[in-house]
């Protein structure tokens, strides 16, 4: 018979991972030429995009799967510490706000949607 309670992992392999893809795509987009201010297509600006939506990954990944690594666990308390309202179902709100932020900004990139409007 299996327990409701699962147990928490290290998991320092996957989390550094985990790490390391954000911080590559981050790394990616500022070298290949991102300014800040509006948005323009390019590479650097899709870059951009897909940084968010892996955060929004990380954050829906975070809320089932908290018990596999370190850093979820870290967004997870974010979650039920740092936001109001307070709770694991805040990691829906920012998963579906990065997707939705990162969605726009790499199809903006791409030059599907114009954002001088």
């Amino acid at each position: 018979m299996a327990t409701s309670a699962t147990k928490n992992e290290p998991g320092v392999g996957l989390g550094m991972l985990l790490i390391a893809v954000l911080a590559g795509l981050l790394l990616a987009a500022l070298f290949t030429g991102f300014k800040p201010g509006p948005i323009r297509p390019g590479t650097s600006t899709v870059l951009l995009g897909l940084y968010l939506m892996v955060w929004g990954v990380m954050f829906l990944a975070s809320y089932y799967l908290c018990h596999k690594t370190f850093f979820f666990r870290a967004l997870i308390w974010v979650c039920e510490h740092w936001s109001s309202p307070k709770g694991r179902a805040m990691a829906f709100f920012y998963s579906g706000l990065a997707l939705l932020m990162g969605s726009f900004v790499a199809l903006t990139g791409l030059g599907l949607i114009d954002s001088a409007a």
